[in-house]
């Protein structure tokens, strides 16, 4: 099993890295960085051990530990795949 990234979800994270770099520092964006990543790699031998998402249909959702991200993620036979990485803060559509 691996992770596979969507162009969206990586962009979630450059934006998000991006606001810490110019708001905080490289040393807390790359610390960021590395929490939201570890966390991602620690689905691998589980993934079905997060909630189902209301939000998108057929996801799930990893709430990011100390940090206010969720990452949404879709699990395939042989993968996780990353959707978005969102700020808790966003409004979803109803």
């Amino acid at each position: 099993m691996h992770i596979l990234w969507t162009d969206e979800a990586l962009d979630d994270l450059a934006e998000i890295l991006a606001y810490y770099y110019a708001e905080a520092s490289h040393r807390t964006a790359e610390s960021v960085e590395r929490r939201i990543v570890e966390q991602i790699e620690g689905l691998l031998p589980f993934p079905e051990r997060i909630r189902k998402s209301d939000r998108i249909p057929g996801a799930r959702e990893l709430v990011v530990n100390r940090l206010p991200y969720i990452v949404f993620v879709k699990r395939v036979p042989d993968a996780v795949i990353i959707l978005n990485v969102v700020h808790t803060a966003r409004k979803f559509p109803t």
